[in-house]
């Protein structure tokens, strides 16, 4: 079976370098090339995680190229021809690999025209520098033409620098163009690997931009980045004819990747107003969640007003895959609908029927385990047999999975993990129901009398240390020691302003009680105002002489 070599996307500002491997093994498993494949997708010893570079098993160039055009966490890939410690073993290793397979890679070397590329991880390469690595190479027995621009077949010579220290999950540092001196290619990567092949597809990192947030005309403040969503929706496994639900559809940004990969899809949220865009002013252009479909040329979706906690939906097994983005507590409160009334153990009154079509039910706060745990009871009811539930989950310290909730028709496949800061760290969740669902099958719920909370269960009364009456941090660990007091631990995710911390003592950076700010309660918003007094009228002289 061929070798391929698959440079994959390292080191950027958002950090998804743990979403790699579930994601290849994803969409693998779309082409038949699961687990106990043989030989198998990877041998782990070749995996670092500092390194891009991962080679892998493919049956063909039209699977490598089909897996290569719908991964996200794939810049290129090139069909493996060897590796060496420098690039003059390098040459050797090429041309041994040259005449093995002489009947199959000539081709490439007499017809049509070629170039050579080289990408250096961790170090930039200058055009001189790059001349004196691949000189040796074009003593290979290339007789077709060289063309720089859109050849018909590309060579890459890959140095890995593996400059990464392993404290944190920074890029390695690029070497400054003037700190570069003249460099032999037999000392080239004396610390690293070079690699050689040609080249097959690239991934398909370039619908970034076109589909980026700053693109849309309708977000909110808790839409999806695109890259996270079409990872999402691979790690979920759409294709062409999947449906695709997202119980808390909010703007819809998953449901973007899901579409654009074929699947026919269905949004659920509780917010009335957002889903009919009462969220503008009176005269502004009305932009709602269908318009950003109509953007991008996609089919628009179906979306139903209701709540997660209290599905609408028969008992079908219907889905394909669930993705979302559940209400967790830290930019958007979880609520949930209900009556306090209720809560209080008092009688609730029943809506009249003439008032059906314009009710809009008030809410309760949603748990967050309550959130997860019906989420759960919902993948297993209605989602097809091998269907996949993806979604999002912020923790805190160590993650057991075992502390998520458990349904006997649900089974993990995976979890990756997105470093913030703080210690704090969003976990992408994928699972798989192994078997078909059956009345009386539920969540098994958490004794909170008995059984400690999980990682996830409030995080956002965790974004911020508090203060002993000495002054000094109450809840220090080895995540808090490096966070400056007052700091919001959650900032790459939920920034914020000066304006924010106006209420704060004089002289504090953090708030009295623990609490975060920007984080405004539903019952919050009707106090508002009625202890201020309204804001004086500026006078305004009238001077009729004045020029």
């Amino acid at each position: 079976m061929p070798t391929y070599l698959i440079q994959q996307a390292w080191g950027d500002g958002r950090s998804f370098e743990d979403f790699r491997l579930p994601e290849l093994e994803a969409i693998a498993d779309m082409h038949g090339i699961g687990p106990t494949s043989e030989p198998p997708l990877y041998e782990k010893k070749d995996f670092d995680p500092s390194s891009p570079f991962l080679k892998v098993n493919i049956p063909s160039d039209e699977v490598m190229k089909s897996i290569a055009e719908r991964s996200m966490m794939m810049k290129n890939v090139v069909e493996f021809w060897g590796e060496a410690a420098t690039a003059e073993e390098l040459r050797k290793v090429v041309k041994e690999y040259i005449q093995k397979n002489d009947s199959k890679v000539r081709p490439y070397m007499t017809t049509g025209t070629f170039a050579f590329k080289l990408y250096g991880f961790g170090k930039t390469y200058q055009l001189k520098d790059q001349m004196k690595v691949l000189k040796p190479f074009f003593e290979l027995g290339f007789k077709n033409k060289v063309k720089l621009k859109d050849p018909d077949h590309q060579f890459w010579v890959f140095l890995d620098h593996g400059h990464h220290d392993g404290v944190d999950n920074s890029p390695p540092k690029k070497v400054s163009r003037f700190a570069l001196r003249p460099i032999h290619p037999s000392l080239i990567c004396s610390f690293g690997q070079v690699y050689f092949g040609r080249f097959i597809a690239d991934g398909m990192r370039h619908v970034l931009k076109p589909f980026s947030l700053k693109t849309r005309p309708f977000i909110g403040p808790t839409s999806t980045v695109a890259e996270l969503a079409f990872v999402m929706a691979n790690q979920a496994q759409v294709k062409v004819g999947s449906w695709v639900l997202d119980p808390f559809v909010g703007t819809a940004s998953l449901l973007i990747a899901s579409s654009y990969f074929g699947g026919m899809c269905v949004g659920m949220d509780r917010d009335y107003c957002l889903l009919h865009s009462k969220i503008h002013k009176k005269h502004a252009e009305k932009k709602d969640l269908f318009t950003n479909f109509g953007h991008y040329g996609l089919a628009k979706p179906e979306i139903v007003c209701g709540d997660n906690a209290y599905p609408p939906w028969h008992a079908r097994e219907v889905y394909d895959a669930i993705v979302c983005d559940p209400p967790y507590g830290v930019r958007a409160g979880a609520r949930k609908s209900g009556s306090r009334r209720g809560l209080q153990g008092k009688k609730v009154n029943p809506v009249q029927t003439h008032h059906d079509k314009v009710h809009i039910p008030s809410s309760v706060p949603y748990p967050v385990e309550d959130v997860m745990a019906d989420l759960h009871d919902v993948a297993a009811k209605y989602l097809v047999v091998e269907g996949r539930l993806v979604y999002l989950l912020p923790t805190i310290g160590d993650f057991d999975p075992k502390s998520l909730p458990q349904h006997p028709c649900l089974e993990l496949v995976a979890h990756s993990k997105q470093v913030l800061s703080g210690g704090f760290y969003r976990r992408c969740i994928t699972i798989k129901k192994t078997k078909a669902w059956k009345e009386g099958m539920a969540c098994r719920r958490r004794d909170k009398n008995t059984e400690p909370p999980p990682c996830w269960e409030d995080v956002k009364s965790k974004m911020w240390v508090p203060k002993k009456k000495d002054g000094s941090d109450s809840g220090a660990t080895e995540t808090k020691k490096n966070i400056p007091q007052g700091m919001l631990r959650y900032e790459m995710i939920m920034p914020y302003t000066r304006s924010t911390f106006k209420d704060l003592p004089p002289g504090t950076g953090e708030p009295s009680e623990q609490r975060n700010p920007l984080m405004v309660d539903n019952d919050d918003h009707r106090e508002e105002g009625k202890d201020q007094a309204p804001p004086k009228k500026r006078k305004v002289s009238k001077d009729k002489n004045s020029s």
